[in-house]
């Protein structure tokens, strides 16, 4: 079991949480609700685990190839389209991926225009919640359209065994 706790102030933003062997399957979604009766994607981990996700993620986005493919340990990646074709995500590598419940203390980060998708954060706006203490942390998505996650960005968080 490992912990993970705030770079700023050491306090944990998830209980003890594992890391599985391999990643499971993305169970897909089809748009309707979800047992919980939220209109979100599945979670993209199990309760109770995280994982690394390599790749970037979130703001900014640049534009991609027709042959270059982008599927990070966590399904789908992030990406977008605009006047540019399609685009991926140039944001931070090495997020923390614990699934989204199990993530406390944190929130919206303060703006006067907050990018959200349909019904919540697309997760495409870069860091766009806050600890307590005011770091900025994750990279949330809860978007009809889009996945169901809480990225801890790599300079808010690290992972210590538990003790």
């Amino acid at each position: 079991m490992n912990v993970l706790l705030c770079a700023a102030d050491g306090r944990r933003p998830t209980g003890p949480v594992r890391r599985p062997d391999e990643m499971p399957g993305y169970p897909g979604w089809d748009g309707f609700p979800g047992p919980d009766c939220r209109r979100h994607g599945p979670p993209s981990v199990p309760r109770g685990t995280h994982v690394v996700d390599p790749p970037p993620s979130g703001a900014p986005f640049e534009p991609v190839g027709p042959d270059e493919e982008y599927d990070g340990i966590v399904p789908g990646g992030t990406w977008m389209s605009d006047e540019r074709g399609s685009l991926v995500s140039a944001g931070p590598r090495g997020t923390c991926v614990p699934h989204p419940d199990d993530v406390v203390d944190i929130a919206p980060r303060p703006v006067r225009r907050r990018p959200v998708g349909c019904r919540g954060p697309a997760g495409r706006a870069g860091t766009d919640h806050v600890r307590a203490c005011g770091a900025e942390a994750a990279i949330v998505a809860a978007g009809r359209t889009s996945g169901y996650g809480a990225r801890l960005v790599p300079d808010a968080v690290r992972v210590e065994a538990a003790a």
